[in-house]
């Protein structure tokens, strides 16, 4: 039932942080009777309330609906989207939530001596590098920065970008991409 859930989660958040009812219901323009019954599973608040009561515990409203254990969701990796490039030089692993439509996160293996040309995402996107082992030239717009493991770079992901590990052993990286909604 979700006015149980979010009265738990209510009292939870305030008793984490030390706040009273009363405490709580002035930070939230609420009557401390009206928190004292929602924490109580006597009443089915309104979303007004509810909203009023996240903001004060500067939480979403997700953050009093969600159960705990729906927090953390676990993609296993075999459930993991597997992407090779056509030379077989760049292996890929989607480690983001099949979800998300607007952010990725991918690790990648880049072999010896070799390139992997970025495909250009919408414009307004982002694209975040960085690297675990190895070393990488980026190119990307023109310009070229060299990598080394540990290093991270960031750069427009609507413009042309080229990975180039220009070592004789394998660099491992990953890549976080946002995309506008």
């Amino acid at each position: 039932m979700i006015v149980n859930l979010v009265g738990n989660r209510i009292r939870a958040i305030r008793g984490e942080r030390n706040l009273t009812q009363q405490q709580l219901a002035a930070l939230a323009h609420v009557s401390r009777a009206t928190l004292a019954t929602i924490e109580k599973d006597d009443a089915n608040p309104s979303l007004a309330v509810v909203h009023k009561i996240a903001c004060a515990l500067k939480v979403s409203i997700d953050e009093l609906v969600i159960e705990n254990h729906q927090r953390i969701r676990l993609l296993k990796q075999e459930d993991m989207r597997k992407v090779e490039s056509e030379d077989q030089v760049y292996h890929s692993t989607v480690v983001s939530s099949a979800n998300n439509h607007h952010f990725f996160q991918i690790t990648f293996n880049l072999k010896a001596n070799s390139c992997y040309q970025g495909k250009p995402h919408p414009p307004g996107s982002e694209e975040y590098l960085h690297i675990l082992a190895g070393e990488l030239l980026l190119e990307a717009g023109g310009e070229k920065m060299h990598l080394l493991a540990g290093d991270s770079a960031s750069f427009g992901g609507n413009i042309h970008h080229c990975y180039i590990n220009p070592t004789d052993r394998e660099s491992r990286g990953m890549v976080t991409i946002i995309e506008p909604k």
